[in-house]
This record gives structure tokens, C-alpha cells and sequence, in this order.
């Protein structure tokens, strides 16, 4: 699963994400979030008709038919059973987003260690994820998201069984192509990425406490094991 991240995207990092998403509405700055909780909000790139831009997003998706707000935060979707359900399904077809993350964080199953995972190369990840947009019968418009995610990689399952869908290069372009709405056209892209693709590290269990927001969350500790 993946039930929390870092999205600390400084300036030089935005203008090269423009660049090489081929955004087409500039940002002036992200939000710096170090500890990013569900039901937080959260920058994802999108694709539609209008452009191609970053948007903000509630981390929890509320489908667009919902009565209400689901108690339970929908914060992860399988990729395995995403096309199961229609509404994810739609989101796989027409509302596909790319989550722009420092890395993202993951507990050690046999003490609960928490452990901060990044690009190897020092580069921003990018998490495949899906969105939707609620309105509430106040009229408020909420934008939401769920990240998709996949079985672990090798490197990853000494922490858990399950990571988020990662992509890159190409995979990237071709996820925020708004004129492709095959479904099928994009499960080979939800796979888990390749080990040397990814580093890790311990970090201070400082990070546990949601209110915890500061980069204390993901600098390196000593950790036995």
C-alpha cells in the first residue's frame, strides 16, 4: 500500500517537471509537505481538453456519485481489480493523474521501522494515480485522488507485499495522453517498478505523528536489521 509521502518539490525540480511533462500552465510553487497524510491535499498533473496542467487534489477519492464523503478514506486502488469496478475503471479511461512525490514512506512489517523510499538517481517519483470530482449538496466541488498500487518489487518486500505504481521516461507521457480512453491500453503500465529503480533508507519514527510536517521525516537514521 502506500499510506504516506513526501511531496517537497522545490522550484528548480517544478520547472524541470513542466518541461519534461509538457505542462501547459506554468506553477509558481508547490506547497512543501514533508509527511503527507489521506484526506490532505495534494498536486497531481492532469490532462484534459483545456490543457495540461498541475491541479489540487483531496488524498482520498469520492466518486463523483457518492452520497457523501466515505467514512474511510479510498486512498489506494488495486491495479490488479482496477478494472473491475466502474468507477474505477472510468478513472483508468478518462481521469488518470501523475503524482509528482519526493518518495514515499513504508513501515517494516516485523517492528514497524519506518523506512523513506526514493528515486536512486536523486529525481522526483511519480506515482500513477486516478481522480475524480465530488460536489457536495452545499455545492462545495472537491477534487480527489487514489494512488494505484501494485505488488512489491524485490526490493521492497523485506517492508511489504504491496508499493505504488511508478513510472517513468515515456511512461509517463503516454499515462497523461487524454485522447486514449482504452482501458486495457494501460494495466501493462501498472506493474511494479524495477529494483534498481528505487533506494531506501530508515528514518526516525518522528514521522509516525501525522501533524509531524518538517525534513526530520525523511533524513537517514541508524537503524539495526
Amino acid at each position: 500500500m502506500c499510506g504516506r509521502f513526501a511531496q517537497v518539490v522545490k522550484y528548480d525540480q517544478l520547472q524541470k517537471l513542466e518541461r519534461e511533462l509538457r505542462l501547459t500552465q506554468s506553477t509558481g510553487q508547490l506547497e512543501l509537505n514533508f509527511n503527507v497524510a489521506p484526506t490532505q491535499t495534494v498536486s497531481a498533473a492532469i490532462s484534459q481538453t483545456a490543457g495540461r496542467y498541475l491541479g489540487s487534489f483531496r488524498w482520498g477519492l469520492i466518486p463523483s456519485w457518492s452520497k457523501e464523503i466515505p467514512a474511510y478514506s479510498l486512498i489506494n486502488v488495486r491495479a490488479e481489480t482496477i478494472t473491475e469496478k466502474p468507477s474505477f475503471r472510468g478513472g483508468l479511461q478518462r481521469r488518470r493523474c501523475l503524482i509528482p512525490a519526493t518518495g514515499f514512506y513504508e513501515w517494516r512489517q516485523s517492528d514497524k521501522q519506518p523506512f523513506f523510499i526514493h528515486a536512486a538517481d536523486g529525481d522526483l517519483l511519480y506515482l500513477a494515480g486516478i481522480y475524480d470530482a465530488w460536489t457536495d449538496p452545499n455545492g462545495s466541488f472537491i477534487p480527489s485522488l487514489a494512488i494505484i498500487t501494485t505488488d512489491a518489487n524485490h526490493a521492497m518486500q523485506a517492508l511489504h507485499h504491496r508499493m505504488p505504481v511508478l513510472l517513468f521516461g515515456d511512461e509517463r507521457l503516454a499515462w497523461l495522453e487524454n485522447e486514449r480512453t482504452d482501458a486495457l491500453d494501460f494495466l501493462p503500465l501498472l506493474k511494479p517498478s524495477a529494483d534498481e529503480a528505487i533506494a531506501m533508507h530508515p528514518v526516525s519514527k518522528f514521522v509516525n505523528k501525522v501533524g509531524n510536517n518538517a525534513e526530520e521525516c525523511l533524513q537517514p537514521v541508524n537503524s539495526a536489521g
